[in-house]
């Protein structure tokens, strides 16, 4: 039976220690990995402007695009080569640059910014928790308790060390054996929500690297997913740092797999 969800708040920081757990990779050699990487690449949909001012441009990236350049990844694939291109042909006078990231697999919002004169101020947002994201994601099970805070260390990106990572979650709908959650994070890890849901046992469906490998294959053949895990980039707010405006962009998901 599934846990029924329970009202409240409750921070569960404490339970996670044992269940962070990855599987060890093996080498592979760089035209192998350039393969696998194209294989599961399939862009689902094309860009989308949400927003755009004197400062900003905000796009809505589809699942399977990268966001930045990278190895065996050239800039015309990636969603920052989309915005350069699109600018270029609507002769904007700018040249767009991502002020933030997200995993190929992960759709939704991405903040640009359009002149460097404004770059310094823009990047502060982040330095100084001055932007609020929150996510949508299917995950296994239906979480217990229903909100909840995860407080657990992960690894920074630039470096070996462990620091601080927090995520709020919250249950906002169930599919019998998997649920849809809103996630809003206070700290921007690598895989924070993926690995953070993980620990508290209700994985990302379809996740390959942190979710449950039976669990994924019997969804699979029961609900014919596309194969790809749902993380949704879903809301940015944030004081606008050259207005002092309060703004909230927004991006609804399409029809999220596997849930009819």
């Amino acid at each position: 039976m599934f846990k029924k969800p329970r009202p409240g708040f409750v921070s569960r920081s404490d339970r996670f220690g044992s269940r962070s757990r990855k599987r060890p990779h093996k080498a592979e050699s760089p035209s192998l990995k350039a393969r696998r990487t194209s294989s599961r690449s399939r862009v689902q949909g094309t860009p989308l402007v949400v927003f755009e001012d004197d400062h900003v441009l905000i796009l809505s990236k589809p699942a399977g695009m990268v966001s930045v350049p990278a190895e065996f990844i050239p800039e015309d694939r990636t969603l920052q080569g989309w915005a350069r291109s699109w600018a270029f042909h609507e002769k904007k006078g700018f040249k767009p640059y991502p002020l933030h990231r997200l995993d190929r697999d992960t759709s939704g919002l991405v903040l640009f910014g359009k002149f460097p004169r404004d770059r310094e101020k823009l990047e502060g947002l982040f330095v100084e928790g001055g932007i609020e994201k929150t996510y949508l994601a299917l995950v296994k099970w239906v979480p217990s308790p229903a909100n909840g805070t995860i407080r657990f260390p992960l690894a920074a990106r630039t470096a070996s060390k462990k620091v601080p990572a927090v995520s709020h979650y919250k249950l906002l709908q169930t599919f019998g054996d998997c649920s849809l959650v809103e996630v809003r994070i206070e700290t921007g890890r690598k895989h924070q929500i993926r690995q953070h849901l993980a620990m508290i046992g209700n994985p990302l469906v379809l996740d390959r690297d942190y979710g449950d490998r039976t669990f994924n294959s019997h969804f699979q053949r029961k609900r014919k997913g596309n194969g790809e895990f749902f993380l949704h980039a879903w809301k940015l707010r944030m004081v606008h740092p050259f207005t002092g405006e309060q703004v909230e962009w927004v991006s609804e998901p399409g029809q999220i797999p596997g849930t009819v």
